[in-house]
């Protein structure tokens, strides 16, 4: 794998163990040790647990028990290691922090994923609900952004009033001061809110008083989400199992499959 030399990283790392991973980086990767408070700032931070600020990854002394590896993926950690037989995965870490959306990446804002369907039906508001009912059991404050039909699979009627075209419309700090008033629960799903509109709207959350935000863009996304830039594009579409999965092909985020039954490889193929 080809080295990302002068990475700004802050290893904020107990005792020996913050030395040994200082040294590593620095060797190894060829990065540059920081302050966490910079200059310059840091695009990574190594810790024993995660913390606001910039992309983290959780390094703990010995293999990474299932519930410290659970806990930091949920908290926002882009993985957690075991040192030192999980080091080589450190150099995995650049390719990672592009794929980190920018509003991520600035500490300003709650995480923001933004999911399409290649056609109409695909599944893209079930897969948001389910995705941010995920995020709210496992205690976090969210909020799904979508239309009527997303609206009715949660069991709330027609939106009416201001939702997400009209906060887009709003400068980050007044927005954010909205929302609060905006958002509706979801029924029987603790942590879990709703906003209407076109999740297309939402092009940044900053400042929003939520943990994470997950977007429906519906079929519309597709067409663009190759040609956006990071921000606007779809980070994850989902498709049927038909001859509608060729819209996907070449677009370079995951897809999800939604059916009634695994498809292998030669099925796959078929289909494309």
């Amino acid at each position: 794998m080809q080295r990302v030399v002068d990475l700004p990283v802050s290893v904020e790392l107990p005792g020996a163990l913050g030395q040994e991973v200082s040294g590593y980086v620095e060797v190894e990767a060829g990065w540059q040790v920081v302050a966490p408070e910079g200059p310059p700032a840091p695009a990574l931070a190594l810790r024993a647990e995660p913390a606001p600020g910039p992309p983290c990854i959780v390094i703990v002394e010995g293999a990474p028990s299932a519930q410290q590896v659970r806990e930091g993926l949920l908290a926002g950690a882009l993985d957690v290691l075991g040192w030192p037989d999980d080091r080589d995965r450190l150099l995995e870490a650049p390719p990672r922090l592009r794929a980190v959306d920018p509003v991520k990446r600035t500490g300003h804002g709650p995480r923001l994923l933004r999911i399409g369907g290649v056609a109409g039906g695909a599944g893209a508001s079930t897969l948001s609900l389910a995705i941010g009912g995920l995020l709210a059991w496992s205690g976090q404050l969210t909020v799904v952004v979508g239309e009527e039909d997303m609206l009715e699979l949660c069991g709330l009627g027609g939106w009416t009033g201001p939702g997400a075209a009209e906060l887009a419309a709003l400068d980050a700090a007044a927005a954010a001061a909205e929302v609060p008033g905006l958002l509706r629960p979801v029924a029987g799903v603790d942590r879990l809110s709703v906003l209407g509109g076109s999740g297309r709207s939402v092009r940044t959350c900053a400042g929003w008083p939520v943990d994470a935000v997950v977007a429906d863009l519906r079929a519309e996304a597709l067409p663009e989400a190759a040609v956006l830039d990071a921000r606007e594009a779809a980070r994850l579409l989902v498709a049927r199992p038909d001859g509608s999965l060729r819209r996907a092909s070449g677009v370079p985020v995951p897809v999800i499959l939604m059916g009634s039954g695994p498809l292998d490889g030669a099925g796959a193929h078929r289909l494309l």
